[in-house]
């Protein structure tokens, strides 16, 4: 009630502007909300699955074994797991869907899809082969250090180098163009009301 209270102050074209936002604000999080739903449906069985079948496998083939150490691991790869998941459902939702280039886009769910098949390796390996497969676990904080390395090494805001000030050009030139572009819409908008 007191957003409407609040448009109906405002000049008749700024409420229509701000209607207008609100509209496309709820577009977006129905949309992502669809995108978050469908990738839920797709990928808790597959997960849960993957989950009752080691724990199964654990109980049947480790249990008269199991130390504290292999405890702790299940409890941590299944913990992963869900992680995991969460972050594929995430990736989902805010894939970007501007450039409606599907062939050319990575496949949604990114690093938290690696990591989830990972986990699975790491899983099934521990229970079937050698718990020396833990070992690979190691490279989940490795990755991550590479992709650190790689955003610091590509330059932060404010921080130049070659491929910064080359981008910052290039960047320069096509905000111009769509500055252009703005005001011409702008000025359309203006001669409508």
């Amino acid at each position: 009630a007191s957003i409407k209270a609040l448009l109906l102050m405002l000049p008749y074209p700024q409420q229509l502007l701000c209607i207008l936002s609100i509209n496309m604000a709820n577009a977006a999080a129905k949309k992502a909300a669809a995108a978050r739903q469908s990738a839920s449906s797709t990928y808790l069985p597959i997960v849960a699955a993957l989950n009752l079948l080691y724990v199964i496998l654990i109980a049947t083939y480790k249990r008269a074994s199991l130390t504290t150490f292999q405890c702790i691991m299940v409890v941590t790869l299944v913990g992963l797991s869900y992680l995991s998941y969460r972050g594929v459902v995430d990736n989902h939702a805010n894939q970007d869907f501007k450039n409606n280039k599907k062939a050319d886009d990575a496949l949604a769910g990114g690093a938290f899809l690696d990591m989830l098949g990972l986990v699975s390796v790491v899983q099934f390996g521990s229970v079937l082969f050698s718990d020396k497969f833990y070992w690979l676990l190691l490279l989940i904080p490795t990755v991550g250090g590479w992709k650190l390395y790689n955003t610091v090494k590509g330059g932060l805001p404010g921080m130049p180098n070659a491929t910064s000030a080359a981008a910052s050009s290039d960047n320069e030139q096509v905000s111009e163009k769509d500055n252009e572009k703005r005001q011409k819409r702008a000025e359309r908008r203006r001669r409508k009301w």
